[in-house]
Parts: structure tokens; sequence; C-alpha cells
């Protein structure tokens, strides 16, 4: 999907796509959310709003189911290699397919989530 860069301090960049009705947003940190079952008049108020992460605090966030992309370079299911990929899914996958990886990829996330807690 393509997206339109906004001018934002928390969201980069938003995408639609009405004939599936899903809506794409990148935020500043890199993470992209993928929202379900977006009507196009939420995504035209989600462009024309003067503050988009406000917008998007308020009538996006809360009201439309959502998933996480994974970041690039991250396969799904601990398939990549990227040592201090972010995505959620390497803190709930159980099996691993790469074991000589695995600990230093539960190492990566256990330092991730401490920076995390400790800002």
């Amino acid at each position: 999907m393509q997206r339109t860069e906004v001018s934002s301090g928390q969201i980069r960049s938003i995408g639609y796509d009405e004939a599936a009705r899903t809506l794409e947003v990148e935020f500043t940190s890199g993470g992209v959310y993928v929202y379900r079952d977006v009507p196009p008049e939420a995504y035209q108020d989600f462009m024309n709003a003067d503050s988009k992460g406000r917008y998007f605090a308020i009538f996006v966030r809360a009201n439309y189911e959502y998933q996480r992309l994974h970041v690039e370079g991250c396969g799904k299911y601990l398939e990549c290699k990227v040592v201090n990929c972010s995505c959620f899914c390497h803190a709930v996958k159980k099996e691993i397919p790469n074991p000589d990886l695995a600990p230093a990829l539960r190492k990566s996330i256990k330092q991730l989530k401490s920076k995390k807690k400790n800002i």
C-alpha cells in the first residue's frame, strides 16, 4: 500500500486501500500498523485533521481492529536474522526455527524491553 507523508510529530505517513477498507499508519518510531474496516470518510477526516496525532488517538486507535506489521528486514515467526528486531512476534513465538539464533534474539528482546521501561 502506498502511504502519503504527513506533517506530524507522531505519524510519518498514512495510506488507505478503499477496496479493502484498510488504513496503514507509519509512526515516527518506525512502527507500521494496519487498521481494518475503516470507512473512507474516516480516512478523509484523518488526512484533513489539523492534528493527525490527536485525531488518531481519539478516532482511530480505540475504534478499529489493528495489527502491527513487521519492521524492515523481519520475516514472520523468528525467521529473520535481525538481532535487534523490535517486532512483537519475537516475544510471543514459542518455537524457534534456528536454535543458534535464539539466545541472541531473546537477549536483544530483553534489552529492548528494559530500555523502553527505563524511558
